[in-house]
């Protein structure tokens, strides 16, 4: 989301016996075999509700696997193959996001930033946004960034967003890359440059958005040729980090339960 131009516990159930084969209606807890492993025995089981999945998906949920419980908030909050239930997933996702799962960690600031399924509140988007965005959420770094810059809390921090445009630009966010040049063609959070903003937006209109191409066009008259011509090097040789999938991409989150 562009910002203004002037300005914006590790909640694990014990192992389960292989042998479990049962299904249990939504908020059912079903009963299970005692399992002795050492100092801890396991007599019971809240498993996800039948309707989001296979029963081998909820039983790695239950048991604590951060993917599978991710999946299952996932299903819940989109209404895949099941009711949405916002308020549902989001104890899923705490329970992955506990474990420091950044794809839930993600969502759940989505979820508290929007006041869905709880009730709104900035302070835990920007916890679970900073926590995601720490381990490479491109999404989260992003934004935390907009929460920085803008006044729902406070007084804008440009410093903090542009600290976090600047780590989204890098990764080849087009949002991220206008919003920094902002910032550095206005000189918020950051020394005024002109070139740096020129840059920004050349990268950010490389996906055809008009108002970044406007913007560096508007900028190019204000350059001395040498430095349009480095700005212009900049842009042609600019190569975007490499995501790391488990982190970014909610499919592969989703799925990494099944290679254990």
């Amino acid at each position: 989301t562009p910002i203004a131009a002037t300005a914006g516990d590790l909640l694990s159930a014990p192992p389960v016996p292989a042998s479990v084969g049962v299904a249990a209606m939504p908020g059912e807890t079903i009963q299970l075999p005692a399992v002795t492993d050492g100092s801890k025995t396991a007599s019971l089981l809240s498993l996800p509700p039948a309707t989001v999945g296979p029963l081998s998906l909820r039983l790695a949920a239950a048991n604590g696997d951060p993917s599978a419980a991710f999946e299952v908030g996932a299903r819940l909050a989109e209404g895949k193959g099941t009711d949405q239930n916002f308020k549902e997933a989001i104890v899923w996702y705490q329970k992955s996001a506990a474990q420091g799962f950044a794809q839930a960690q993600y969502r759940l600031g989505t979820l508290f930033e929007r006041g869905l399924g709880v009730k709104a509140d900035v302070g835990r988007a920007r916890m679970w946004y900073q926590r995601a965005a720490e381990q490479g959420n491109v999404k989260a770094m992003h934004n935390l960034a907009v929460l920085s810059a803008g006044r729902t809390s406070g007084s804008p921090d440009y410093m903090t967003a542009a600290q976090w445009f600047q780590s989204a630009a890098e990764y080849g966010l087009a949002d991220s890359q206008y919003n920094l040049a902002v910032l550095y063609e206005n000189g918020l959070g950051v020394a005024q440059n002109v070139s740096e903003a020129y840059k920004w937006y050349a990268l950010a209109a490389r996906g055809g958005d008009g108002e970044a191409i406007r913007r560096r066009d508007a900028l190019q008259a204000q350059l001395e040729p040498d430095a349009l011509s480095a700005a212009e090097r900049s842009v042609a040789t600019f190569a975007p980090k490499l995501v790391i999938a488990l982190v970014n991409d909610a499919r592969v989150a989703g799925e990494d339960w099944k290679k254990r």
